[in-house]
């Protein structure tokens, strides 16, 4: 469970540099994000991470100590760690968002934002997954990580709300849970799924996380795996099926690709997917790769 954000507010003056503990103008800022921008769970989740860990290796003090010199100390440690560089972007982008938020207070950061370069991006292909390799995947996989798989699989749920899924979302088939932005989002899973849903609680004696973890050695009482443990696990099970380089994103792809080989349209893709915009949908799709000579040939 996160810790409160509650925050200590800064008593300095506004127009001298910041010394405030930075952990507790982290939490200020992301107090802000929580209650008055209304920022979704994971989305302060995210935030929170990328700025502790930033703090922990430039071992910065308060957010006068931020120069451009302790930023590119930031950027080479993410990029020596073969991170990717959309990544590293987004992660520089979260932190540049706390430093323009206390600047518009008034506070003086000496960091020039213009100079931080954007890491450069490479062209890579988005991968998706068929139906039959999602399939030959689920009976490699343990039960547990093959439910998981095809929850994904069936419903286009990205890996941080299948972690926090509850029982309480569920009325039969219908999943009904908060998702990115905080909207409502309704999906459905098979009945066949649905049953080995209720197996798999009915197994589990699960009470409200439908993954929760009970471990009285860890002082786990029902609590939600973390997303990094479950991409593991899912990683490990595509790996045994043959698939390398999985990410489970993909698993969202495969969903509105398949959707799109069964016939249907992009605005119908975009409502299943629940994308608010259809340009966002046309990204996911690829049910024409390897076709287009086909295409050509029938249209040209």
């Amino acid at each position: 469970m996160r810790q409160s954000l509650k925050p200590n507010l800064d008593q300095s003056s506004p127009s001298q540099p910041p010394t405030l503990p930075i952990t507790q103008s982290v939490n200020k800022y992301l107090w802000h994000c929580e209650k008055v921008r209304r920022m979704s769970d994971a989305t302060i989740r995210q935030k929170q991470n990328v700025l502790n860990r930033f703090i922990s290796i430039t071992r910065i003090q308060c957010l006068s100590d931020i120069t451009n010199d302790v930023f590119d100390q930031w950027i080479a440690y993410t990029s020596e760690r073969n991170i990717n560089s959309s990544s590293i972007n987004a992660y520089n982008s979260i932190i540049v968002a706390m430093i323009r938020y206390y600047r518009e207070l008034g506070l003086t950061i000496p960091l020039n934002i213009a100079l931080i370069s954007s890491v450069k991006t490479t062209c890579s292909e988005r991968k998706y997954y068929t139906a039959a390799e999602v399939e030959r995947t689920i009976i490699k996989a343990d039960f547990e990580t093959g439910l998981m798989i095809r929850i994904m699989f069936e419903t286009g749920m990205r890996i941080a709300e299948l972690v926090r899924l509850r029982i309480s979302e569920f009325k039969g088939r219908r999943i009904r849970f908060l998702t990115k932005g905080r909207k409502i989002r309704e999906v459905y899973v098979k009945p066949s799924t649905l049953d080995d849903i209720k197996t798999y609680i009915s197994l589990q004696g699960i009470d409200d996380y439908l993954w929760g973890i009970h471990d009285e050695e860890l002082g786990l009482n029902g609590e939600p795996p973390t997303t990094a443990t479950v991409r593991r696990r899912l990683q490990k099970a595509f790996a045994d099926a043959g698939f390398t380089g999985f990410y489970p994103h993909a698993l969202r792809h495969s969903f509105a690709t398949d959707l799109q080989k069964r016939g249907a349209s992009i605005p119908e893709i975009k409502e299943m997917i629940g994308h608010t915009s259809i340009a966002t949908t046309e990204r996911y799709l690829h049910g024409f790769d390897g076709h287009l000579e086909d295409l050509f040939d029938k249209y040209r």
